[in-house]
């Protein structure tokens, strides 16, 4: 997938008219379904195929629907080159190529500059805080300091991630020579695991989704990361801006199962921590 926080943090300001309509809260009722917007080839958000997909964001929009009463519907949503276009395609509008819009996109950064550019989608119910993290091979790296592991040994991104633009330009550029990049931050773990890199620098959820089991052989932390505007951000999910009242039934489900424990368990169940957003 294409890094979303990289797009969102540095994107120019867009604006797009008004488009196709989508589902307030009475038509859903009404249709018997929910049809909910996941990342396509996202683990562990959402991966597989269209009839047997899998992951925290696929087991959180079933949820959502089961506390609705209705079945869920998923539209396994190829990324865009921006969080903006993904809300275009995926919530107001449509891509146009067709297939339609969804009731409720998940996975979207909470953030107030995104939420201005793109006023025909309200986002809303931060459910995770996602973060950069680094992640070391000790036996690699024989117990240095992060900073230093990585002036010596390689370091894994995913390419065009924020993770990539950091490294390559952090410390004046020193650590440049020892960056390798690779396709995903899957990839970027099996290379450290295979010794082409001593650590990974990527998102918490990814990183820790990619090790599995494998997790508590590896040093996995936040980083000092002097000059990085955000480290880590609250994550959330979308509804076209007609469609207010189904985001107001969907909040206090979303609340509801922070509270109870049963969003952790579903973070737990594929093999991720649980970090809820900070409340404002």
């Amino acid at each position: 997938m294409i890094n979303k926080l990289a797009a969102f943090l540095l994107l120019a300001t867009v604006a797009w008219g008004s488009g196709a309509a989508a589902r307030p809260y009475d038509q859903v009722i009404a249709s018997g379904s929910l049809r909910v917007a996941v990342y396509r080839d996202f683990p562990p958000f959402a991966s597989g195929t269209d009839d047997k997909l899998r992951g925290v964001d696929v087991d959180l929009g079933a949820a959502i629907a089961k506390k609705l009463g209705v079945k869920v519907e998923y539209m396994n949503q190829t990324a865009g080159e921006s969080v903006d276009d993904d809300l275009r395609n995926a919530v107001w509008k449509g891509h146009y190529l067709g297939g339609g819009v969804a009731d409720l996109m998940l996975h979207i950064p909470v953030d107030s500059q995104l939420a201005l550019r793109n006023d025909n989608a309200v986002i809303f119910a931060p459910y995770f805080q996602e973060q950069v993290v680094v992640l070391v091979d000790p036996a690699q790296t024989g117990g240095d300091d992060l900073v230093g592991a990585f002036a010596e040994h390689k370091v894994g991104v995913e390419l065009d991630s924020l993770g990539d633009l950091y490294m390559v330009g952090a410390y004046g550029g020193s650590l440049r020579e020892n960056v390798v990049h690779f396709p995903n931050i899957a990839a970027a773990v099996e290379g450290m695991q295979r010794g082409e890199v001593a650590g990974v620098v990527g998102t918490r959820g990814e990183i820790e989704g990619a090790l599995g089991s494998k997790r508590g052989k590896y040093h996995l932390g936040s980083m000092p990361m002097p000059g990085l505007q955000r480290g880590s951000w609250p994550i959330g999910m979308a509804v076209k801006v007609n469609a207010h009242d189904l985001a107001n039934a969907i909040e206090p489900i979303v609340d509801g199962m922070i509270k109870d424990g049963s969003l952790a368990k579903i973070f737990a169940k594929h093999g991720l921590s649980y970090r809820p957003a900070p409340v404002e």
